[in-house]
């Protein structure tokens, strides 16, 4: 090789490494320029530092307790009465104020024939029992329901009434009658635990004990003097009263349900018949009165009246002179009970006090 050609070659191979020399050169200076408008460069996402490679994750679980982790999944929510929405029916009566309740849920329709061994069966209790059930989304008692099979059926043992507090074992043996109907049909039942019912029982009974209040005036004759049992009567029928076939005579309010009663003072009810009276008692029995205070104001009017046109006088029960501070402190005593019940949602003549004060 000529001296002119190693020249060339050697002067060639300066030009490529400048050449190279300039474009790293450049390249360098592009990425810092970058870096200062961008901040700095991140990382490779597939490696830690120290070049060891990592496989892509989804990211670290959290840690969990260990009771969290070895915890049973919980069991499904039980089903209440109250879960079953259906609107009561115009028939409708079972609550849960004044009710133990039970549920019978069926896939297939119970048929009023297999339904009877068990209302036969429940005849034996000695506090009512109802059953009802849903037809077009409503509640009805099944003696009542336009149809005769039920997928959903609601029973109800009352826990009080004036005869005292249904008894533990009786809602036990109301709670098994059912347990053996639902297994019999294929079907599941909710029950009120039996302790709990009785619970509710009690308190319902004090609570009725307390408000199971009569409210009466008397009238009786100046000097020991009697009431012709005509004149009375007469009386009555003027003010649209009614006689019973025990002698009282009735009050009745629009709906038909009683006011009040007027039946003699101070005489037993066995005593035979007589062509008068000593006195009068004039009695409302507020619990089944649905508005007790005009029902007690008209009251107290006809007794102030049957007293001047007989010739007597109205008396406390201890026959002391009924002054008017004496009804004032009677109405007082009314409106606080009637106050209470409907705190207690059973207001006074209410269907369900009806059913309780029974």
């Amino acid at each position: 090789m000529s001296d002119l050609q190693i020249a060339l070659a050697a002067g060639g191979a300066v030009l490529i490494l400048a050449v190279v020399v300039y474009n790293v050169w450049q390249e360098r200076r592009a990425r810092r320029g970058a870096e200062r408008a961008f901040g700095e460069r991140p990382p490779d996402v597939l490696f830690e530092r120290g070049g060891e490679r990592r496989e892509p994750t989804i990211g670290a679980m959290p840690d969990m307790p260990r009771e969290e982790a070895e915890a049973p999944t919980p069991p499904p929510p039980r089903i209440t009465p109250q879960e079953l929405e259906a609107p009561a029916g115009p028939a409708a009566e079972i609550s849960s104020r004044v009710d133990t309740v039970a549920v019978i849920l069926a896939d297939d329709p119970v048929m009023r024939e297999q339904l009877d061994p068990l209302l036969d069966t429940l005849a034996a209790s000695t506090s009512p029992i109802r059953v009802e059930g849903i037809v077009d989304e409503q509640w009805h008692p099944v003696d009542e329901s336009p149809r005769q099979s039920w997928r959903e059926l609601r029973l109800g043992l009352q826990l009080a009434s004036r005869q005292g507090a249904a008894s533990e074992e009786e809602i036990e043996r109301f709670n098994h009658a059912i347990a053996e109907f639902a297994d019999a049909v294929n079907a599941v039942s909710q029950r009120e635990a039996p302790a709990a019912a009785a619970a509710r029982a009690r308190d319902l009974d004090r609570f009725a004990a307390d408000a199971d209040i009569e409210v009466a005036v008397n009238v009786i004759g100046h000097l020991g003097a009697t009431f012709a049992i005509t004149r009375v009567k007469q009386l009555a029928l003027e003010y649209g009263m009614s006689e019973t076939v025990t002698g009282e005579l009735v009050s009745y309010a629009s709906d038909g349900s009683v006011e009040f009663v007027i039946r003699r003072f101070d005489e037993p009810q066995s005593k035979p018949a007589a062509t008068y009276y000593t006195g009068l008692t004039f009695a409302l029995d507020l619990p089944n009165v649905g508005d007790p205070a005009t029902a007690l104001a008209e009251m107290t009017s006809i007794a102030a009246t049957f007293a001047e046109k007989l010739g007597g006088q109205m008396v406390d029960d201890n026959r002391r002179a009924l002054s008017e501070a004496g009804l004032a402190s009677i109405r007082r005593s009314l409106e606080k009970i009637v106050a209470d019940m409907e705190a207690h949602g059973i207001p006074a003549g209410s269907p369900l006090a009806r059913r309780l004060f029974s």
